[in-house]
């Protein structure tokens, strides 16, 4: 299905065409039949000559109601613009075919209506006068057709032309992330909550569970009904109401969307590339009506640049946009539309003079230039892009150098640079100041620099001259530098003085940091509690390998005579024998292991 709205000046005959065309009168309401006037949104289904359902929502003429006509337009593709011969071009006519242009509503055709009620030179006046009007604009090549709804003239004509607008209208792209504009909310005797919308963004089904973006509030869908049949599933373009399960008529209303949980972000505050209209001079700050979706929503507007050509809206309630959503923009004070308004980006930061220039790039670098660290996982919120589209960003950014894909995120090279060259001038002064450490703590860095560790590792990835590990961080040369200070030589030397009777390490006239440094480095190894010089165990490991060349084993009293030591000694250094492989034990004696060389017997 896809859905056509109607535009265009009051009592040029937009409800009356409708009629003609579907069977279905779209003014709902009492007083609207008593009046002749539409005042609300209104809705019909028919099929084409091709086979192609469409849907009509039917807008009010009347400047009075504009807000209801720009309800109906905010989610839809193509329009029928409406103008009648009797009149011509007509200031609600203008103003309408405006707000299509803003909305990026840039297919459909014109319907010259009432067609007998002037003679044919006013007809080919009005033709003469809807082609000049429309020169220059999305509609400049849109087929005008003849027709008058009370005589059937030239409907079957409008019928076939829609048939061709429809088949040359691409449909908006399928990201399977649906978002439906609430447009009329009610209940129904038997059925509780019911809503409508022009549905776009992905699919809905039976059973989904949605929310209320932005409103804190889920429901779930119990029926779906398009083109006054139900409905298991509809696809995006539909117009179609929703049974929702869940959520009171009462708490919901024109203007919010249904979306699927956590699959949209829900902004207050969005930069915008301002589109203004011809004449118009927006005020550095002012007070705004927006129309988003189906909603209006009284905002604060602050240009950006001199030029006008972007701006900052702040909006009264979060809701869910994405980059490329086109709004409108009125004065509230002169009931005029001012300007359309493209999303450009969602929750800015920055200072306010650096974004014309961050605004004025690619949606990709854009995104990076206001996220240095942008997760992955967020590009679809972001962006609103598919699946495919959505790797093409991510391959063309880092393949230009505008990103870097660390584990889950694209990060800004000049972030990443950054943080390596202020962790190296940490950690340099740290090895300076405290020779002895290892390192310095990753979680300590990355609160002073204000990034969770998984980013702060993620950053230092592939960093050559640092070194990320038991979460500390050293420059890659540290571990030799201080195994070869001469505090560390004289450290080592009193170890090897004694080798197999080593002193305690308290007993060392050396800070004990220094020795856990030498132990971390190799130079010492910590043996239960026992610290030998690492050439002191070498040496008891080539005796004793010497001592089973010939015999079959040996016992814990053969290695304590062999080295000359004691059994307080003798006991960790079998077991570090053990530990390392060059023996096995067998009951009280060892016999030689894997790493000693020899066969064992």
């Amino acid at each position: 299905m896809r859905t056509v709205a109607t535009a265009g000046h009051v009592d040029h005959g937009k409800s009356s065409l409708v009629l003609a065309l579907t069977g279905t009168d779209p003014d709902r309401f009492p007083e609207e039949k008593a009046r002749g006037l539409t005042i609300d949104l209104g809705f019909a289904f028919v099929t084409l000559p091709s086979g192609t359902e469409i849907a009509f929502v039917d807008v009010p003429g009347h400047v009075r109601f504009i807000k209801n006509m720009l309800a109906g337009v905010g989610a839809v593709d193509l329009a029928l613009l409406v103008v009648a011969a009797t009149e011509g071009w007509m200031p609600q006519t203008e103003e309408h075919l405006r707000i299509l242009e803003l909305l990026g509503v840039d297919h459909g055709l014109v319907a010259l209506t009432k067609a007998d009620l002037v003679d044919d030179e006013t007809l080919e006046l009005a033709r003469l006068d809807v082609e000049e009007h429309v020169e220059g604009t999305a509609f400049a090549t849109a087929p005008v057709v003849v027709c008058d709804a009370r005589s059937g003239r030239g409907l079957a004509d409008l019928a076939a032309a829609l048939d061709a607008v429809v088949a040359t209208t691409p449909a908006r792209p399928d990201t399977d992330r649906p978002r439906l504009w609430i447009d009329r909310v009610f209940a129904a005797k038997g059925a509780g909550t019911v809503v409508t919308g022009t549905l776009t963004g992905g699919p809905l089904a039976v059973d989904d569970e949605l929310a209320v973006a932005g409103r804190g509030l889920t429901a779930r869908v119990r029926g779906l009904e398009s083109a006054k049949q139900s409905r298991s599933r509809v696809e995006p373009g539909s117009r179609v109401a929703v049974n929702l399960v869940g959520v009171e008529h009462r708490d919901l209303a024109r203007g919010d969307a249904l979306v699927r949980p956590g699959q949209w972000r829900t902004p207050t505050v969005v930069d915008v590339a301002l589109h203004t209209l011809p004449g118009v001079d927006l005020p550095r700050r002012a007070r705004v009506q927006v129309y988003v979706g189906s909603g209006e929503h009284a905002a604060t507007l602050r240009r950006l640049d001199p030029d006008g050509r972007f701006a900052r809206l702040r909006l009264p309630v979060p809701l869910p946009l994405v980059p490329g959503d086109r709004l409108v923009v009125r004065d509230p004070g002169r009931g005029r539309t001012v300007a359309g308004a493209e999303v450009l980006e969602l929750e800015p930061r920055g200072r306010l003079a650096d974004a014309p220039a961050r605004l004025a790039l690619p949606l990709g670098p854009r995104l990076v230039a206001t996220h240095p660290w942008l997760a992955l996982d967020e590009l679809p919120a972001r962006t609103g892009l598919t699946e495919t589209a959505l790797h093409d960003l991510v391959t063309d950014l880092v393949a230009a150098g505008d990103a870097d894909r660390v584990d889950g995120w694209l990060v800004a090279p000049t972030e990443r640079t950054r943080l390596r060259d202020e962790v190296r001038r940490r950690v340099a002064d740290h090895h300076r100041d405290r020779p002895t450490e290892p390192g310095l703590d990753l979680g300590g860095v990355a609160a002073a620099l204000r990034i969770d560790p998984d980013r702060l590792r993620a950053a230092l990835v592939d960093t050559p001259d640092l070194v990320v590990e038991r979460g500390t961080v050293r420059d890659a040369a540290h571990v030799g530098s201080v195994a070869d200070s001469p505090e560390a030589l004289a450290v080592v030397a009193r170890f090897a003085a004694s080798p197999f009777a080593p002193p305690a390490p308290s007993e060392v006239d050396a800070p004990i940091a220094l020795v856990r440094a030498l132990v971390r480095s190799g130079a010492l190894v910590d043996v239960d509690g026992t610290v030998f010089a690492a050439e002191a165990l070498a040496d008891a490991k080539r005796q004793v390998v010497a001592l089973l060349a010939e015999r079959d084993s040996v016992t814990v009293a053969d290695v304590r005579d062999t080295l000359g030591s004691s059994r307080k000694f003798v006991l960790p250094i079998v077991a570090w024998l053990d530990r390392t492989g060059v023996t096995r034990r067998r009951g009280d004696d060892r016999i030689p292991g894997p790493t000693s060389g020899l066969t064992a017997r």
